[in-house]
C-alpha cells in the first residue's frame, strides 16, 4: 500500500520538473541547461529529505584542504560539520558531512559516464578516516549516484553494461553506488551480495521515486551522531602547548 497524498506529490514534482527540463533543452546555453537541470533535480529531492539534511552544490573537501571535482548536487547535514556557503546553494562541503553526491546529465553518454566515474574518484581520494575502505576501496561516507534526463543508448542496450566499461570495480565495489535514468530504470548496487539490483521504468515514473526513496531510507539509517567529526583539523594549525603549572599563575 501506499499513500496516496505522498505519491501524487512525488509524481507532479517529477513531471513537472521533466517538462521544464525539456523547455529548457530549448535554451542555446549548454551550461544554463545543465544547471537548470540541476535546480530542477534538487527540487525532486528536497522536499522529501529527513529534518536535518540539505541541498547544495560545489566542492567536497577534507581536513587536509584536497578539493573534489566540483558537484552538482551535495546532500549534507550540518549537524555533523558545518560548510562554507557563498550563496544559498552554492559552497563548500566536508566529507564527513556530505552523505550522497549527485551527478545529473542532461543526456547519459558513455563520455558522460567516464566523467562522473572520475569525479567519483575526486571524492573517494578524499582524506577521511573509514573504516570500510581497507577492504573496499571505493567505500566512503558519500554515496556516489548518477541521475540523467535521457539517454543516447537504444533501449534494447543495457546502461549497467555501458557502465561497466569504465569502472572495472563496477561489480563488487563501483565508485557510482546508483544510476537513475528517466524513462529507463533505476540501477543500484547491493554491496552484501556483490550484485547489482534493476527497477524499470514506469509511466508515473517510478524510477525516480525509487531513487528518492533509496536515498531518503539510507539517510534515516545513518543518523548525524553516528558521523560527529571534530572541527579543529578543518581550522586549527599545530601549534606547541605549554603547560602551566597551577604554582606559577
Amino acid at each position: 500500500m501506499t499513500n496516496e497524498i505522498y505519491r501524487n506529490r512525488m509524481i507532479s514534482n517529477i513531471n513537472h520538473a521533466i517538462r521544464e527540463s525539456q523547455d529548457a533543452a530549448l535554451l542555446n546555453h549548454p551550461a544554463l541547461i545543465g544547471r537548470v537541470r540541476e535546480i530542477l533535480t534538487a527540487r525532486i529531492i528536497k522536499p522529501m529529505l529527513p529534518s536535518g539534511f540539505e541541498v547544495g552544490t560545489g566542492k567536497i573537501v577534507d581536513n587536509s584542504g584536497n578539493q573534489s571535482d566540483e558537484v552538482d548536487i551535495v546532500i549534507y547535514n550540518r549537524a555533523v560539520l558545518p560548510p562554507v556557503m557563498y550563496s544559498e546553494r552554492d559552497g563548500v562541503f566536508p566529507v564527513e558531512s556530505a552523505y550522497y553526491a549527485i551527478e545529473v546529465k542532461s543526456q547519459l553518454t558513455a563520455a558522460n559516464f567516464q566523467d562522473a566515474v572520475q569525479k567519483g574518484r575526486s571524492i573517494i581520494g578524499l582524506n577521511v578516516r573509514w573504516t570500510e575502505q581497507a577492504e573496499f576501496p571505493n567505500r566512503a561516507p558519500t554515496v556516489l549516484v548518477l541521475f540523467a534526463f535521457s539517454s543516447d543508448l537504444s533501449e534494447s542496450s543495457s546502461e549497467l553494461k555501458r557502465y561497466a566499461r569504465c569502472d572495472p570495480s563496477w561489480r563488487r565495489d563501483p565508485v557510482l553506488k546508483a544510476i537513475c535514468v528517466v524513462g529507463r530504470g533505476y540501477w543500484f548496487h547491493r554491496p552484501g551480495q556483490n550484485a547489482w539490483a534493476f527497477l524499470s521504468a514506469s509511466n508515473d515514473h517510478d524510477e525516480v521515486i525509487d531513487v528518492v526513496s533509496g536515498i531518503v531510507n539510507t539517510l534515516v539509517k545513518t543518523p548525524p551522531f553516528n558521523r560527529i567529526a571534530p572541527l579543529g583539523p578543518y581550522i586549527s594549525v599545530d601549534r606547541t602547548v605549554v603547560l602551566i603549572p597551577g604554582s606559577d599563575i
